[in-house]
């Protein structure tokens, strides 16, 4: 066999093919496969939240619906973090009512380690309710910028967005973080 006969076969492109002409066993296969990188996405976009799993869950079903659009021209991983970027961000427009939940707060005895740990988690939650509180655009730049460590190019790549808006969007979600835990912190410790 010569080098031009032979023919790369690519099991994922295969799968998508049958997928989306209806094949349930090879959708289901995509599902295995892509199922981390899709709670990923999702979780980047939603923090913690009660309804993670649906939004998980109705992100495959978008998948599966819109299977067929999917043309190849871009990575697949690429037009799946779409779909569920989508998905996400219809979640977030619906819910916008940001709820901190503070009911794990409860007073503890002077244990100086137990004390900082639940000034952590406090802080925690402020920073996640500012986030939740920002555009899902904001958020999901800084999310990606600064949790996952992707360049700005990618994320400009991503979000079909200009680079130098990503770089505007990472900055003003940086300041408005360090403006609410210096707020916080003054609370804290005046």
């Amino acid at each position: 066999m010569t080098q031009q006969a032979k023919v790369q076969f690519d099991p994922e492109a295969a799968l998508i093919e049958a997928a989306s002409a209806g094949d349930m066993s090879a959708f289901r296969a995509l599902y295995d496969l892509h199922l981390p990188f899709v709670t990923r996405a999702v979780a980047r976009l939603l923090g913690r939240s009660p309804e993670f799993e649906d939004v998980v869950q109705e992100a495959f079903i978008q998948v599966f619906r819109s299977l067929g659009s999917y043309r190849g021209e871009c990575a697949f991983t690429t037009w799946l973090y779409r779909v569920a970027r989508n998905v996400s961000i219809d979640h977030l427009r619906k819910r916008r009512i940001t709820t901190v939940e503070l009911d794990a707060w409860r007073p503890l005895a002077a244990d100086s380690d137990e004390w900082a740990k639940l000034e952590a988690r406090d802080l925690c939650r402020v920073l996640y309710a500012t986030l939740d509180a920002m555009s899902v655009e904001h958020r999901e730049v800084f999310v990606l910028h600064e949790v996952e460590g992707m360049k700005l190019r990618e994320i400009a790549e991503l979000t079909n967005e200009s680079i130098n808006t990503v770089a505007a969007r990472v900055r003003r979600t940086r300041e408005r973080l360090q403006a609410v835990l210096e707020n916080t912190m003054r609370e804290i410790d005046p």
